[in-house]
């Protein structure tokens, strides 16, 4: 139960790391593919990169991801 906090603090950063730049693109009106293109490459290199920290996170704490 201990570890629930940890967990939930992991998750809301991962889901801040996510909303920010969806919450920036939504607000900045409509754009063409090639403005978007390297906002889409960011993301996914961001989302893998941090879905990987959590990885190792949780195994370091001894959770199943």
């Amino acid at each position: 139960m201990a570890n629930a906090p940890r967990r939930r603090r992991a998750l809301t950063l991962v889901g801040a790391a996510i909303a920010a730049p969806l919450a920036t693109l939504a607000f900045a009106g409509s754009a063409q593919a090639a403005e978007l293109t390297p906002v889409a490459e960011y993301l996914d290199e961001t989302i893998a990169d941090t879905e990987s920290q959590i990885g190792e996170v949780l195994d370091a704490l001894g959770l199943e991801a």
